[in-house]
């Protein structure tokens, strides 16, 4: 075969070498009147929208050199026709006829056409003068067809996505788009502008990386619409850019320091959060860096001071990186330490016989008989009895005309005992009284005695440490 120009098919010439680079189609023409023809069925296609059609011929013979074996073809003809229809029918054609200017070589050609129907048959045929046949050439490239997107940019909810997180990733598929797509494209994104740039892979773009992890080379994502069947995009340079930037993130706080108490002598972090919601992504270190062991109960923890930062689980991955530190310090204050108060309680009722269903009020008061302050809070434990049912006020007010302050206290009930814990010590030489009431059961039998016992245990005494008077046991009767 003679010295032939390389075929204008931009997709043949990337194929390898004996895998169709440079690859086109040779069709023998019959001699004569007669055309030989080649056809091919192609779907898809919308009916009366305006299609571009482009391809190339050429009409270089057959060489045994120097002298040619077969004539220089004299046409090239492209038909364009419907399947389906009945009759079919050609809806478009084109002929190339060869002169001496153009027949060793390849001629570009256009044909447009509206089709009638969805599936087209592209039929091709050559023409060689006189009684020996030769060849005619097609070079059709893997995208014949011109762009039939408009010239439209994508248009995305938002340019900027922040993350508290250096290592995060971004699924692109989240991302808002307020524009429409086509039915004949789809969204696509690269890391660079430009429609030659790079496409993501699917994989690729539901995992990209931080935008400006180098902050003097920010590496944006573009948003361009793609049509696959054309191999074009809506726009040769996209302006959807979107940024997903990692900004260092400090845990907002509502207070620097929490105080314990004698009583509640572990300090509670997660109170200092301005939003509590965020408590699941908040981690807590004695280091001001995230090293050494993690906090892992917030909610308890002893005298010191103490760093918040974010962590994701997902990603597992800090909001800070290790070279820089958290500014979100809370100190849990050292608690109060107790005195050595001398705790006695006494209970005052006006008579000890109840009558069936009969009901009085008693008062407990609790003395701190020694001149040294009860600095943490105590408590007392009251016994229940299976024959009287006892109630109380938590307000202050008065019982059998003593002033009693119950909303100093807190009431907490079990089966056996109310346990009455003060919120505050009683200084040196103080009391506080704490009025109850007590109505015997109707089905407390006459002559039945139980005992009402007032009882100051040591570990709750606000540092008590004589528990010789430490209870009171009065007799109730059943009259």
């Amino acid at each position: 075969m003679s010295l032939v120009d390389t075929p204008p098919s931009l997709y043949s010439q990337q194929l390898p070498i004996g895998q169709g680079k440079n690859s086109f189609v040779s069709l023998k023409t019959s001699e004569g009147v007669q055309n030989d023809k080649l056809y091919i069925d192609v779907s898809g296609f919308d009916i009366n929208k305006t299609y571009v059609f482009r391809y190339s011929v050429s009409a270089i013979g057959m060489y045994d050199y120097p002298a040619p074996v077969s004539p220089y073809a004299e046409s090239a003809t492209m038909e364009i026709g419907t399947v389906g229809q009945n009759p079919n029918f050609i809806i478009a054609s084109q002929t190339t006829t060869f002169d001496a200017s153009n027949k060793k070589h390849w001629t570009k050609r256009v044909i447009t056409f509206k089709p009638a129907s969805s599936t087209l048959r592209f039929r091709l045929s050559g023409k060689t003068p006189g009684q020996t046949p030769g060849y005619v050439h097609f070079s059709i490239d893997k995208y014949p067809f011109d762009c039939q997107l408009l010239n439209t940019q994508v248009e995305l909810s938002r340019s900027l996505i922040e993350t508290p997180f250096p290592n995060d990733k971004l699924d692109l598929s989240t991302v808002g788009i307020k524009s429409a797509t086509t039915p004949t494209a789809e969204l696509v994104w690269k890391a660079g502008p430009n429609s030659t740039d790079p496409t993501l892979t699917p994989q690729q773009a539901a995992s990209v990386a931080i935008s400006n992890q180098d902050p003097a080379n920010v590496k944006p994502y573009y948003a361009f619409y793609y049509a696959k069947d054309f191999n074009c995009y809506s726009a040769s340079v996209s302006q959807a850019e979107l940024k997903f930037n990692y900004v260092p993130t400090q845990v907002p706080l509502t207070k620097t320091s929490i105080a314990v108490s004698c009583a509640d002598p572990k300090g509670n972090l997660t109170s200092a959060l301005e939003y509590p919601d965020d408590d699941s992504r908040v981690v807590w270190f004695k280091t001001n860096d995230h090293q050494g062991e993690v906090v892992y109960n917030a909610t308890q923890v002893d005298p010191g001071d103490y760093y918040a930062f974010y962590y994701s689980l997902s990603k597992g991955g800090y909001s800070l990186p290790a070279n820089q530190v958290s500014t979100k310090q809370v100190t849990v204050g050292n608690p109060i330490m107790p005195g050595i108060p001398d705790l006695g309680p006494t209970i005052s009722i006006n008579s000890l016989f109840f009558l069936a269903n009969g009901s009085k009020d008693f008062t407990v008061k609790i003395h701190n008989i020694k001149a040294e302050n009860s600095n943490c809070s105590v408590y007392f434990k009251v016994s229940k009895l299976p024959g009287f049912n006892i109630t109380y006020s938590t307000q202050a007010g008065q019982s059998n005309g003593v002033p009693t302050n119950n909303d100093f206290w807190t009431f907490v009930e079990s089966d056996s005992y109310i346990t009455v814990t003060s919120k505050y010590g009683i200084t040196a030489s103080n009391y506080s009284v704490v009025g109850f009431n007590i109505t015997r059961n109707a089905g407390t039998p006459a002559g039945a005695k139980q005992n009402l016992s007032i009882t100051i245990p040591q570990p709750g005494g606000g540092g008590e440490t004589n528990v010789s008077n430490n209870q009171t046991i009065t007799t109730l009767t059943a009259d």
